[in-house]
């Protein structure tokens, strides 16, 4: 084999393999989203990701080495997806409304369903919650970066703007919990969040 097609074959055995375990990650949060923490295996991740045992061993020997690299991939994509949607503000719509109804529609989909699960079993798992709580805090200091972003008036403002934004954030996921198991009624649930808005709109109005 000439030296190219040498070096070829092994770019693509790298990239064959970093392409199995983004599989692996990507099985391993849909399993918690599905199953839950607690009844996640490596059989079910490795089932999911549709790979070989051998695959799963090779790269994650224990199913925390697959969680792990599963809550890094989990907060990397909620952030990315609302960068993405926060961008996109509809013309005469309030910043801040538009801001929570944006992180809303983030608070109902699979990913926060998996970090709700993932928090629940970190209470009772140290080696998870030793993971899962710098990812968060990572998270959280990108979010509020990006919402500096959208409403420059709080610059400079630090403290206000921090407390807007635990109002914010805390108000809603605590409502998102809320949700669980239909605890809270749709007609409850949107008039705390309107509440929420005008609120939080007249509170950055006032800054």
């Amino acid at each position: 084999m000439s030296e190219d097609n040498l070096k070829n074959s092994v770019n693509w055995q790298s990239k064959k393999s970093s392409l199995t375990r983004d599989r692996i990650i990507i099985a391993a949060l849909e399993c918690i989203i599905e199953f839950g923490y607690e009844s996640t295996t490596m059989a079910k991740i490795t089932k999911m990701a549709k790979v070989s045992q051998g695959s799963m061993q090779y790269h994650f020997p224990a199913k925390l080495d697959a969680i792990k690299a599963a809550i890094n991939y989990l907060f990397a994509k909620r952030l990315t997806d609302h960068q993405h949607d926060l961008e996109d503000v509809p013309d005469n719509v309030d910043k801040m409304a538009h801001a929570i109804e944006v992180y809303w529609r983030h608070l109902n989909e699979g990913h926060y369903v998996a970090y709700q699960d993932l928090v629940i079993a970190a209470r009772t798992h140290p080696e998870l919650a030793i993971v899962l709580k710098p990812a968060y805090q990572r998270f959280v200091k990108a979010w509020r970066r990006d919402a500096l972003n959208l409403i420059p008036e709080w610059n400079g403002k630090r403290e206000q703007f921090e407390l807007i934004c635990d109002l914010g954030q805390y108000q809603m996921e605590g409502l998102a919990y809320g949700r669980l198991n239909g605890q809270l009624s749709d007609k409850k649930t949107r008039r705390v969040l309107n509440f929420t808005k005008d609120l939080l709109s007249k509170m950055t109005a006032d800054i």
